[in-house]
């Protein structure tokens, strides 16, 4: 689920990864065999299409709640349509932490069953890992999937993430119950081509 995080410096504060009031769109994001668009007004049926997914909803949850947390973006989130050959596959997301003592960032990612195991999350994740430490100057990146996602945190270890910590009945699943998440995180160094 998207983590509201806010961009305090007036530095960050009117940048495009900001979130999207009083700013411009984060740019159109170019990887090995991925394009990231930004999510944009309208997007709405493309976004419940991917959140409806029963491999995505699984993770989560209502794909009605999914899409508005995504349209009502918070300042210092970016969301990224993931698109293969013009098709849309996925969604990709980030939320950066811009206090300078902390200066990080986390991701999310949720792609449609058809186009999963097939290398295009570990791309768009890449892909918006590079852009975040690069363009954006963050020195380390986070990724918290379900600690029981083998698939994802597989996909996410070809990339460079670790993991190094269990966060007990962390998140709640669809089905009432506590789940324990894997805390992972990447050095800038540390990313993976």
């Amino acid at each position: 689920m998207p983590r509201a995080r806010s961009c305090s410096s007036p530095s960050t504060r009117s940048t495009s990864a900001c979130g999207r009031s009083g700013s411009t769109s984060p740019p159109e994001l170019r990887g090995k065999r991925v394009v990231l668009r930004p999510v944009k007004p309208g997007d709405e049926a493309t976004l419940l299409e991917i959140f409806s997914d029963p491999t995505v909803a699984q993770w989560w949850g209502d794909p009605r709640k999914a899409v508005a947390d995504t349209m009502e973006a918070e300042e210092g989130e970016s969301h990224f349509l993931i698109q293969v050959d013009g098709e849309t596959i996925g969604i990709v997301q980030s939320y950066e932490e811009s206090d300078p003592m902390y200066h990080h960032a986390g991701i999310d990612i949720a792609i449609r069953s058809p186009w999963q195991r097939k290398g295009l999350g570990p791309d768009a994740i890449r892909t918006l890992a590079r852009h975040l430490i690069d363009e954006r100057g963050h020195h380390r990146l986070t990724i918290d999937p379900a600690a029981h996602n083998t698939g994802a945190i597989k996909a996410y270890e070809r990339v460079g993430f670790r993991p190094v910590g269990r966060l007990r009945q962390y998140e709640r699943g669809p089905d009432g119950t506590w789940h324990d998440g894997l805390l992972m995180d990447m050095l800038a160094d540390e990313l993976r081509d």
